[in-house]
């Protein structure tokens, strides 16, 4: 059991390293062809980004929500009506 995991380990860590090479080859090229560096945000900012959409997302739930029960307070109001 222990082997396996230190296989699937080794593989996530080949795979990581991989990577990383990979990005430190695209990093040295454009470096070379002279295009400007990407720029990344501060860890901070993106996670106040990520706080921020995720509280947009729970916010715009909510509100389906609200719709939603209060179209079907309507229907239940339509067919109340219809039956008096």
């Amino acid at each position: 059991m222990m082997q396996y995991h230190d296989v699937i380990h080794a593989m996530r860590m080949d795979a990581l390293r991989a990577d990383a090479e990979r990005e430190r080859r695209w990093r040295l090229a454009d470096l070379e062809n002279g295009r400007p560096a990407r720029r990344s945000a501060p860890g901070h900012l993106r996670v106040a980004a990520a706080r921020l959409a995720a509280a947009l997302a729970r916010l715009a739930e909510r509100a389906a929500h609200r719709l939603d029960d209060s179209a079907d307070l309507g229907r239940d109001r339509l067919a109340r009506d219809r039956v008096a």
